[in-house]
Protein backbone atom coordinates (compact mmCIF):
# COMPACT_ATOMS: atom_id res chain seq x y z
CA UNK A 1 0.00 0.00 0.00
CA UNK A 2 3.01 2.29 -0.29
CA UNK A 3 6.17 3.13 -2.20
CA UNK A 4 9.53 3.51 -0.44
CA UNK A 5 12.03 6.13 -1.59
CA UNK A 6 15.63 6.73 -0.60
CA UNK A 7 16.21 10.43 0.11
CA UNK A 8 18.68 12.78 1.75
CA UNK A 9 17.86 15.06 4.66
CA UNK A 10 20.02 18.05 3.72
CA UNK A 11 19.46 19.84 7.02
CA UNK A 12 20.95 17.03 9.11
CA UNK A 13 23.03 15.44 6.34
CA UNK A 14 21.75 11.88 6.53
CA UNK A 15 20.06 9.47 4.14
CA UNK A 16 16.52 8.44 5.05
CA UNK A 17 13.72 6.22 3.77
CA UNK A 18 10.39 7.86 2.89
CA UNK A 19 7.27 5.71 2.79
CA UNK A 20 4.63 7.37 0.60
CA UNK A 21 0.99 6.29 0.44
CA UNK A 22 -1.39 7.73 -2.18
CA UNK A 23 -4.92 7.68 -0.73
CA UNK A 24 -6.38 8.53 -4.17
CA UNK A 25 -4.93 5.41 -5.84
CA UNK A 26 -7.82 3.96 -7.93
CA UNK A 27 -6.32 0.45 -7.96
CA UNK A 28 -7.54 -0.11 -4.39
CA UNK A 29 -11.14 -0.73 -5.41
CA UNK A 30 -12.30 -2.25 -2.10
CA UNK A 31 -10.44 0.10 0.25
CA UNK A 32 -11.78 3.53 1.11
CA UNK A 33 -9.32 6.47 1.20
CA UNK A 34 -10.32 7.26 4.80
CA UNK A 35 -9.38 3.70 5.85
CA UNK A 36 -5.96 4.08 4.24
CA UNK A 37 -5.47 7.42 5.97
CA UNK A 38 -6.42 6.04 9.37
CA UNK A 39 -4.09 3.06 8.90
CA UNK A 40 -1.28 5.50 8.06
CA UNK A 41 -2.05 7.62 11.13
CA UNK A 42 -2.05 4.54 13.34
CA UNK A 43 1.39 3.49 12.08
CA UNK A 44 2.77 7.00 12.68
CA UNK A 45 1.42 7.24 16.22
CA UNK A 46 2.46 3.75 17.35
CA UNK A 47 5.89 3.85 15.70
CA UNK A 48 6.54 7.31 17.10
CA UNK A 49 5.72 6.27 20.66
CA UNK A 50 7.51 2.89 20.71
CA UNK A 51 11.27 3.24 21.11
CA UNK A 52 13.33 0.04 20.82
CA UNK A 53 16.56 -0.83 19.03
CA UNK A 54 14.77 -3.59 17.08
CA UNK A 55 12.09 -1.24 15.67
CA UNK A 56 12.67 1.10 12.74
CA UNK A 57 12.98 4.69 14.01
CA UNK A 58 10.46 7.24 12.69
CA UNK A 59 11.81 10.77 12.20
CA UNK A 60 8.87 12.65 10.70
CA UNK A 61 5.45 12.26 9.08
CA UNK A 62 2.95 14.41 7.23
CA UNK A 63 0.32 14.78 4.54
CA UNK A 64 0.36 16.71 1.25
CA UNK A 65 -2.95 16.49 -0.59
CA UNK A 66 -3.74 12.80 -1.17
CA UNK A 67 -0.15 11.78 -0.30
CA UNK A 68 0.80 10.62 3.19
CA UNK A 69 4.48 10.24 4.00
CA UNK A 70 6.54 8.69 6.76
CA UNK A 71 10.26 9.55 7.12
CA UNK A 72 12.25 6.70 8.69
CA UNK A 73 15.82 5.61 9.27
CA UNK A 74 17.32 4.05 6.15
CA UNK A 75 18.03 0.37 6.75
CA UNK A 76 20.93 -1.28 4.92
CA UNK A 77 19.96 -4.92 5.14
CA UNK A 78 17.89 -7.80 3.78
CA UNK A 79 14.34 -8.86 4.58
CA UNK A 80 13.67 -12.37 5.86
CA UNK A 81 11.71 -12.89 2.63
CA UNK A 82 14.90 -12.47 0.62
CA UNK A 83 16.89 -14.66 3.01
CA UNK A 84 14.29 -17.44 2.77
CA UNK A 85 13.89 -17.29 -1.02
CA UNK A 86 17.44 -16.50 -2.12
CA UNK A 87 19.46 -17.78 0.87
CA UNK A 88 21.33 -14.47 0.66
CA UNK A 89 22.88 -13.40 2.92
CA UNK A 90 23.46 -16.95 4.09
CA UNK A 91 22.68 -17.55 7.77
CA UNK A 92 23.64 -20.63 9.75
CA UNK A 93 21.31 -22.23 12.30
CA UNK A 94 22.65 -20.23 15.23
CA UNK A 95 22.27 -16.93 13.34
CA UNK A 96 18.70 -17.78 12.33
CA UNK A 97 17.77 -18.58 15.91
CA UNK A 98 19.37 -15.34 17.05
CA UNK A 99 17.16 -13.45 14.58
CA UNK A 100 14.08 -15.14 16.05
CA UNK A 101 15.20 -14.29 19.58
CA UNK A 102 15.55 -10.61 18.68
CA UNK A 103 12.10 -10.55 17.06
CA UNK A 104 10.57 -12.24 20.10
CA UNK A 105 12.19 -9.79 22.55
CA UNK A 106 11.03 -6.82 20.45
CA UNK A 107 7.49 -8.21 20.38
CA UNK A 108 7.57 -8.75 24.15
CA UNK A 109 8.54 -5.08 24.54
CA UNK A 110 5.58 -4.05 22.35
CA UNK A 111 3.22 -6.34 24.27
CA UNK A 112 4.36 -4.80 27.57
CA UNK A 113 3.26 -1.46 26.11
CA UNK A 114 -0.12 -2.84 25.09
CA UNK A 115 0.63 -3.20 21.36
CA UNK A 116 -0.27 -6.34 19.39
CA UNK A 117 1.48 -6.17 16.00
CA UNK A 118 -0.94 -8.47 14.10
CA UNK A 119 1.16 -8.58 10.92
CA UNK A 120 4.31 -10.56 11.74
CA UNK A 121 5.72 -11.86 8.45
CA UNK A 122 9.16 -12.18 6.77
CA UNK A 123 8.80 -9.01 4.68
CA UNK A 124 8.31 -6.93 7.85
CA UNK A 125 11.59 -8.16 9.37
CA UNK A 126 14.96 -6.88 8.17
CA UNK A 127 18.45 -8.07 9.11
CA UNK A 128 21.35 -5.61 9.15
CA UNK A 129 24.90 -6.68 8.21
CA UNK A 130 25.85 -6.80 11.92
CA UNK A 131 23.02 -9.25 12.61
CA UNK A 132 20.69 -6.71 14.22
CA UNK A 133 16.97 -7.14 13.53
CA UNK A 134 14.75 -4.23 12.52
CA UNK A 135 10.97 -4.68 12.55
CA UNK A 136 8.49 -2.40 10.85
CA UNK A 137 4.89 -1.72 9.82
CA UNK A 138 2.48 -1.14 12.70
CA UNK A 139 -0.30 -0.18 10.26
CA UNK A 140 -2.75 -2.82 11.51
CA UNK A 141 -1.49 -3.07 15.09
CA UNK A 142 -3.98 -3.27 17.93
CA UNK A 143 -3.67 -1.01 20.97
CA UNK A 144 -4.91 -2.84 24.06
CA UNK A 145 -7.08 -1.18 26.65
CA UNK A 146 -4.93 0.49 29.31
CA UNK A 147 -1.93 0.91 26.97
CA UNK A 148 0.32 3.95 27.43
CA UNK A 149 0.23 4.39 23.64
CA UNK A 150 -2.41 6.95 22.76
CA UNK A 151 -4.23 7.19 19.43
CA UNK A 152 -5.80 10.44 18.23
CA UNK A 153 -8.79 8.57 16.77
CA UNK A 154 -10.75 5.37 17.30
CA UNK A 155 -9.10 2.11 16.28
CA UNK A 156 -9.70 0.60 12.86
CA UNK A 157 -12.27 -2.18 12.88
CA UNK A 158 -10.21 -4.67 10.90
CA UNK A 159 -8.90 -8.21 11.32
CA UNK A 160 -5.38 -7.22 10.36
CA UNK A 161 -2.63 -9.54 9.23
CA UNK A 162 -1.44 -11.43 6.17
CA UNK A 163 -3.37 -14.70 5.60
CA UNK A 164 -0.40 -17.15 5.55
CA UNK A 165 0.81 -15.88 8.95
CA UNK A 166 -2.47 -15.20 10.75
CA UNK A 167 -3.31 -16.94 14.02
CA UNK A 168 -6.49 -19.01 14.45
CA UNK A 169 -7.84 -16.17 16.60
CA UNK A 170 -7.37 -13.69 13.76
CA UNK A 171 -8.95 -16.04 11.23
CA UNK A 172 -11.88 -16.69 13.58
CA UNK A 173 -12.29 -12.95 14.26
CA UNK A 174 -11.81 -13.49 18.00
CA UNK A 175 -10.08 -11.27 20.54
CA UNK A 176 -6.29 -11.39 20.26
CA UNK A 177 -3.42 -10.81 22.66
CA UNK A 178 0.34 -11.31 22.55
CA UNK A 179 -0.05 -15.04 22.00
CA UNK A 180 -1.50 -14.30 18.55
CA UNK A 181 1.79 -12.60 17.57
CA UNK A 182 3.59 -15.61 19.09
CA UNK A 183 1.70 -17.95 16.73
CA UNK A 184 2.67 -15.76 13.76
CA UNK A 185 6.29 -15.73 14.93
CA UNK A 186 6.22 -19.54 15.11
CA UNK A 187 4.94 -19.63 11.50
CA UNK A 188 7.79 -17.32 10.44
CA UNK A 189 10.23 -19.53 12.39
CA UNK A 190 8.93 -22.62 10.59
CA UNK A 191 9.39 -20.96 7.19
CA UNK A 192 12.85 -19.59 8.01
CA UNK A 193 14.17 -22.96 9.22
CA UNK A 194 12.31 -25.28 6.84
CA UNK A 195 12.29 -23.11 3.72
CA UNK A 196 8.51 -23.34 3.19
CA UNK A 197 5.35 -22.10 4.89
CA UNK A 198 3.52 -24.47 7.26
CA UNK A 199 0.09 -23.64 5.82
CA UNK A 200 -0.37 -23.66 2.04
CA UNK A 201 -3.52 -23.62 -0.13
CA UNK A 202 -4.64 -22.27 -3.49
CA UNK A 203 -7.80 -20.67 -2.13
CA UNK A 204 -8.21 -18.42 0.91
CA UNK A 205 -11.05 -20.51 2.38
CA UNK A 206 -8.89 -23.66 2.28
CA UNK A 207 -5.96 -21.79 3.79
CA UNK A 208 -8.10 -20.59 6.70
CA UNK A 209 -9.41 -24.12 7.22
CA UNK A 210 -5.85 -25.41 7.55
CA UNK A 211 -4.88 -22.69 10.01
CA UNK A 212 -7.97 -23.47 12.11
CA UNK A 213 -7.96 -27.27 11.98
CA UNK A 214 -4.83 -28.85 10.44
CA UNK A 215 -1.40 -29.38 11.95
CA UNK A 216 1.48 -28.79 9.49
CA UNK A 217 4.14 -31.46 8.81
CA UNK A 218 6.73 -31.61 11.64
CA UNK A 219 9.40 -29.06 10.82
CA UNK A 220 12.20 -31.63 11.29
CA UNK A 221 10.77 -33.69 8.40
CA UNK A 222 11.65 -30.78 6.12
CA UNK A 223 15.01 -29.98 7.73
CA UNK A 224 16.64 -32.70 9.82
CA UNK A 225 19.35 -30.29 11.07
CA UNK A 226 16.84 -28.38 13.21
CA UNK A 227 17.50 -29.21 16.89
CA UNK A 228 14.70 -31.25 18.46
CA UNK A 229 14.14 -28.72 21.25
CA UNK A 230 13.71 -25.92 18.68
CA UNK A 231 11.21 -27.99 16.69
CA UNK A 232 9.25 -28.65 19.89
CA UNK A 233 9.10 -24.94 20.77
CA UNK A 234 7.82 -24.06 17.28
CA UNK A 235 5.21 -26.83 17.45
CA UNK A 236 3.97 -25.69 20.87
CA UNK A 237 3.65 -22.09 19.72
CA UNK A 238 1.58 -23.13 16.68
CA UNK A 239 -1.03 -24.77 18.87
CA UNK A 240 -4.57 -23.82 17.83
CA UNK A 241 -5.48 -23.06 21.46
CA UNK A 242 -3.63 -19.94 22.76
CA UNK A 243 -3.69 -21.39 26.30
CA UNK A 244 -1.57 -24.34 25.14
CA UNK A 245 1.17 -22.17 23.62
CA UNK A 246 4.10 -20.73 25.55
CA UNK A 247 2.86 -17.91 27.79
CA UNK A 248 4.78 -15.08 26.08
CA UNK A 249 7.29 -14.06 23.43
CA UNK A 250 9.80 -13.57 26.25
CA UNK A 251 9.52 -17.25 27.18
CA UNK A 252 10.01 -18.15 23.49
CA UNK A 253 13.18 -16.01 23.39
CA UNK A 254 14.54 -17.32 26.70
CA UNK A 255 14.11 -20.95 25.68
CA UNK A 256 15.79 -20.45 22.29
CA UNK A 257 18.56 -18.47 23.99
CA UNK A 258 19.30 -21.36 26.34
CA UNK A 259 19.44 -23.79 23.41
CA UNK A 260 21.79 -21.83 21.14
CA UNK A 261 24.07 -20.77 23.97
CA UNK A 262 24.76 -24.23 25.32
CA UNK A 263 28.00 -23.92 23.33
CA UNK A 264 28.94 -20.94 25.50
CA UNK A 265 29.24 -23.30 28.44
CA UNK A 266 30.64 -26.23 26.50
CA UNK A 267 33.06 -25.06 23.80
CA UNK A 268 34.24 -21.49 24.35
CA UNK A 269 36.68 -20.06 26.86
CA UNK A 270 38.13 -21.86 29.88
CA UNK A 271 36.65 -23.29 33.04
CA UNK A 272 36.93 -21.53 36.38
CA UNK A 273 40.08 -22.69 38.18
CA UNK A 274 40.97 -22.70 41.86
CA UNK A 275 43.73 -20.21 41.03
CA UNK A 276 41.19 -17.75 39.64
CA UNK A 277 38.92 -18.17 42.66
CA UNK A 278 41.86 -17.31 44.94
CA UNK A 279 42.60 -14.24 42.78
CA UNK A 280 38.99 -13.07 43.01
CA UNK A 281 38.99 -13.54 46.79
CA UNK A 282 42.23 -11.57 47.12
CA UNK A 283 40.92 -8.59 45.15
CA UNK A 284 37.23 -8.97 46.03
CA UNK A 285 36.87 -5.41 47.33
CA UNK A 286 38.01 -4.09 43.92
CA UNK A 287 35.19 -5.94 42.15
CA UNK A 288 32.06 -3.77 42.51
CA UNK A 289 30.20 -6.41 40.54
CA UNK A 290 30.42 -8.73 43.57
CA UNK A 291 29.33 -5.93 45.91
CA UNK A 292 26.79 -7.74 48.12
CA UNK A 293 27.12 -11.35 46.97
CA UNK A 294 28.10 -13.85 49.66
CA UNK A 295 30.66 -16.58 48.97
CA UNK A 296 28.04 -19.18 47.98
CA UNK A 297 26.41 -16.76 45.52
CA UNK A 298 29.78 -15.84 43.99
CA UNK A 299 30.45 -19.53 43.53
CA UNK A 300 27.05 -19.99 41.82
CA UNK A 301 27.86 -17.06 39.53
CA UNK A 302 31.27 -18.47 38.64
CA UNK A 303 29.58 -21.72 37.59
CA UNK A 304 27.76 -19.87 34.77
CA UNK A 305 30.74 -17.70 33.73
CA UNK A 306 33.83 -18.34 31.65
CA UNK A 307 37.39 -17.12 31.68
CA UNK A 308 38.88 -15.84 28.42
CA UNK A 309 42.37 -14.54 27.74
CA UNK A 310 43.23 -11.87 25.16
CA UNK A 311 46.69 -10.99 23.89
CA UNK A 312 47.84 -7.38 23.55
CA UNK A 313 45.98 -5.39 20.81
CA UNK A 314 43.42 -8.16 20.36
CA UNK A 315 39.86 -6.89 19.75
CA UNK A 316 37.54 -8.20 22.46
CA UNK A 317 34.29 -6.94 20.90
CA UNK A 318 33.45 -4.59 18.02
CA UNK A 319 31.32 -1.45 17.88
CA UNK A 320 28.00 -2.27 16.22
CA UNK A 321 28.05 -5.98 17.12
CA UNK A 322 24.92 -7.34 18.77
CA UNK A 323 25.74 -7.52 22.47
CA UNK A 324 25.24 -10.84 24.23
CA UNK A 325 28.05 -10.82 26.80
CA UNK A 326 29.59 -8.56 29.44
CA UNK A 327 33.18 -8.65 30.65
CA UNK A 328 34.83 -8.24 34.04
CA UNK A 329 38.55 -7.41 33.92
CA UNK A 330 40.40 -9.86 36.17
CA UNK A 331 43.87 -8.74 35.06
CA UNK A 332 45.36 -6.43 32.45
CA UNK A 333 43.97 -3.27 30.86
CA UNK A 334 41.36 -2.61 28.16
CA UNK A 335 40.85 0.53 26.08
CA UNK A 336 37.40 1.47 24.80
CA UNK A 337 37.43 3.22 21.42
CA UNK A 338 35.03 4.65 18.82
CA UNK A 339 35.63 4.57 15.07
CA UNK A 340 37.46 2.18 12.76
CA UNK A 341 40.04 0.03 14.54
CA UNK A 342 42.31 0.05 11.47
CA UNK A 343 42.38 3.85 11.35
CA UNK A 344 42.89 6.24 14.23
CA UNK A 345 40.05 5.46 16.64
CA UNK A 346 39.09 7.83 19.45
CA UNK A 347 39.96 6.41 22.89
CA UNK A 348 37.02 7.03 25.24
CA UNK A 349 38.30 5.42 28.41
CA UNK A 350 40.34 2.53 29.82
CA UNK A 351 39.33 -0.25 32.19
CA UNK A 352 41.53 -2.07 34.72
CA UNK A 353 41.17 -4.88 37.25
CA UNK A 354 37.72 -4.89 38.83
CA UNK A 355 36.02 -2.85 36.05
CA UNK A 356 33.24 -4.22 33.88
CA UNK A 357 32.14 -3.28 30.38
CA UNK A 358 29.53 -4.44 27.89
CA UNK A 359 26.88 -4.68 30.61
CA UNK A 360 24.20 -3.30 28.27
CA UNK A 361 24.49 -6.62 26.43
CA UNK A 362 23.09 -8.31 29.52
CA UNK A 363 20.35 -5.71 29.95
CA UNK A 364 18.98 -5.16 26.44
CA UNK A 365 21.06 -7.10 23.89
CA UNK A 366 21.30 -4.11 21.54
CA UNK A 367 24.24 -3.14 19.28
CA UNK A 368 27.49 -2.21 21.03
CA UNK A 369 28.32 1.50 21.10
CA UNK A 370 32.12 1.07 21.15
CA UNK A 371 35.00 -1.33 20.49
CA UNK A 372 37.04 -2.93 23.29
CA UNK A 373 40.74 -3.69 22.68
CA UNK A 374 43.24 -5.36 25.02
CA UNK A 375 45.98 -2.78 25.82
CA UNK A 376 48.07 -5.61 27.27
CA UNK A 377 47.55 -9.29 27.95
CA UNK A 378 44.19 -9.57 29.69
CA UNK A 379 42.17 -12.13 31.57
CA UNK A 380 38.38 -11.69 31.51
CA UNK A 381 35.47 -13.16 33.40
CA UNK A 382 32.68 -13.42 30.80
CA UNK A 383 28.99 -13.47 31.68
CA UNK A 384 26.56 -14.30 28.88
CA UNK A 385 23.02 -12.95 28.61
CA UNK A 386 21.65 -16.43 29.17
CA UNK A 387 23.88 -17.04 32.21
CA UNK A 388 21.53 -15.27 34.59
CA UNK A 389 18.74 -17.65 33.56
CA UNK A 390 20.82 -20.37 35.20
CA UNK A 391 21.23 -18.51 38.50
CA UNK A 392 18.68 -18.67 41.29
CA UNK A 393 16.35 -15.66 41.60
CA UNK A 394 18.12 -14.19 44.65
CA UNK A 395 21.56 -14.27 43.02
CA UNK A 396 20.24 -12.93 39.69
CA UNK A 397 18.37 -10.15 41.51
CA UNK A 398 21.52 -9.03 43.32
CA UNK A 399 23.52 -9.10 40.08
CA UNK A 400 20.97 -6.90 38.28
CA UNK A 401 20.98 -4.51 41.26
CA UNK A 402 24.78 -4.32 41.19
CA UNK A 403 24.70 -3.70 37.43
CA UNK A 404 22.26 -0.83 38.03
CA UNK A 405 24.63 0.60 40.65
CA UNK A 406 27.59 0.40 38.25
CA UNK A 407 25.59 1.96 35.38
CA UNK A 408 24.42 4.76 37.67
CA UNK A 409 28.02 5.60 38.59
CA UNK A 410 29.06 5.57 34.93
CA UNK A 411 26.22 7.94 34.03
CA UNK A 412 27.18 10.24 36.92
CA UNK A 413 30.81 10.38 35.73
CA UNK A 414 29.68 11.02 32.15
CA UNK A 415 27.40 13.84 33.31
CA UNK A 416 30.25 15.44 35.26
CA UNK A 417 32.56 15.26 32.24
CA UNK A 418 29.92 16.86 30.04
CA UNK A 419 29.46 19.66 32.59
CA UNK A 420 33.22 20.25 32.68
CA UNK A 421 33.38 20.31 28.87
CA UNK A 422 30.45 22.74 28.73
CA UNK A 423 32.15 25.12 31.19
CA UNK A 424 35.42 25.02 29.20
CA UNK A 425 33.53 25.81 25.98
CA UNK A 426 31.82 28.77 27.66
CA UNK A 427 35.19 30.16 28.74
Amino acid sequence: MASIYRANDKLIGRDVAIKVTDTSDKSWKDIKPESILRQFEREVQISGQLSHHNFVTVYDAGKEGPLCYLVMELIDGATLTRIIKEDEPKLDMRQKLDVLIQVARALHYAHQHGIIHRDIKPSNIMILPNGQVKMMDFGVALVSEGSMIKLSDAQIDAIGGTPYYMSPEQVGKKDVDGRSDLFSLAVVSYELLAGRRPFMAEHLFNLYEKILRTDPPPVQELNATIPGKVAAIISICMNKDPDLRLPSCKTFADQLDEIINDSFFEAEGEVITEELIKLLRKYREAFTFFLDLDNSQIYKLLQVCQVRKFEKDKVICYEGDIAREMYLVVSGEVRIVRGKVEGNPIVITTFKRGDIFGEMGIIDGGPRSATAIASEQCQMLVLHQVSLLRCDDTTAGKIYRNLSHILSNKLRITSQRLDDLSRRLEV
